[in-house]
């Protein structure tokens, strides 16, 4: 377990071009050093006004990362100038965010120190935020990293949106009444799950892989060719997140459970150093989970 900086919850994890970074209460993010140790980069979240950081997600380049939150918090980090930018409350939505997804992440200048004129940098990624009443807003960002928005749509009846995630060429959000939709082509069409009866938590999306972790240690897969839904038994703790990279993936929750599946084996429960609830994992160079009083797990390479 890392020594972290910070007491209160932390939300969210990624993984960037120049290492972990996490969010949380506070508005505060977070960065992992070189020499392993965190520290706080940005202390009263996008707007200095200490909204609490519900979610976040990184750039394809991993060069920047995008956080949003309560009271209509949205901001963007640059992990390779360390500029912060202010996007809060677009359209005027003042409401909390709940989740976050990026995706593209482009070459462009990098804009101008804190203080000084230029953009923010970057450009080219497409950005989706989701809030409480399961509106989802969507934005691209130009070459300058100027982002604009548009207008907002339901894929539901109005539940809340936990979580969204990209892959490929489609966007895919789950919301807390059961229900995974897809977003192709611009029009958002429900895919799932039936029956589920478990909340939704988190989703995982890739090219060729779809995962949604939920309650009662549950994690589903989608097999896309027969369009169908497979539940598969984790464990027996809620699963708030699920991460995948190469041939594992990782599955964290209630209680500290730390699950992990590797191609062609099954789903084994590892080790944990603690049991507060973990809310967010990155898997990467080190594997890093995130949740509750400040915790921050991690794994390097040599213990996986």
């Amino acid at each position: 377990m890392a020594e972290s900086p910070v007491e209160k919850t932390l939300t969210g994890v990624v993984q960037t071009s120049v290492g972990p970074f996490a969010v949380g209460t506070g508005g505060k993010v977070l960065r992992r050093r070189t020499d392993g140790s965190w520290t706080i980069v940005v202390p009263q979240g996008p707007a200095t006004k200490r909204n609490k950081l519900t979610d976040v997600d990184v750039t394809d380049d991993g060069k920047r990362i995008w956080f949003a939150g309560s009271s209509g918090a949205l901001g963007m980090y640059n992990t390779e100038t360390g500029e912060k930018h202010d996007y809060s409350a677009p359209g005027g939505k003042t409401s909390t965010w709940e989740a976050i997804a990026v995706g593209g992440g482009g070459d462009g200048s990098d804009g101008g120190s804190d203080g000084s004129e230029g953009g923010s940098g970057g450009g080219g990624e497409h950005l989706l935020i989701a809030n409480g009443s399961g509106e989802v807003l969507s934005a691209t960002i130009d070459d300058d990293g100027c982002p604009s928005f548009g207008e907002v749509v339901k894929p539901g009846s109005g539940s809340t949106i936990p979580a969204l995630a990209l892959g490929g060429d489609a966007a895919y959000a789950i919301d807390t009444s059961g229900n995974v939709f897809e977003r192709t082509d611009g029009e958002w069409a429900d895919i799932g799950i039936r029956n589920a009866q478990v909340n939704f938590h988190d989703i995982y999306a890739s090219e060729r892989t779809l995962l949604v972790s939920g309650g009662g240690g549950l994690v589903y897969r989608y097999d896309r060719p027969c369009t169908n839904w497979t539940p598969i038994a984790v464990g027996k703790s809620a699963l708030f997140a699920i991460d995948f990279e190469g041939d594992r993936a990782v599955a964290v929750g209630g209680g500290g459970v730390i699950h992990q599946r590797r191609r062609d084996d099954g789903w084994t429960q590892l080790s944990s150093p603690v049991e507060s609830k973990l809310r967010s994992v990155a898997l990467g160079d080190v594997d890093v989970a995130v949740g509750n009083s400040g915790t921050i797990v991690e794994r390097a390479g040599g213990d996986r």
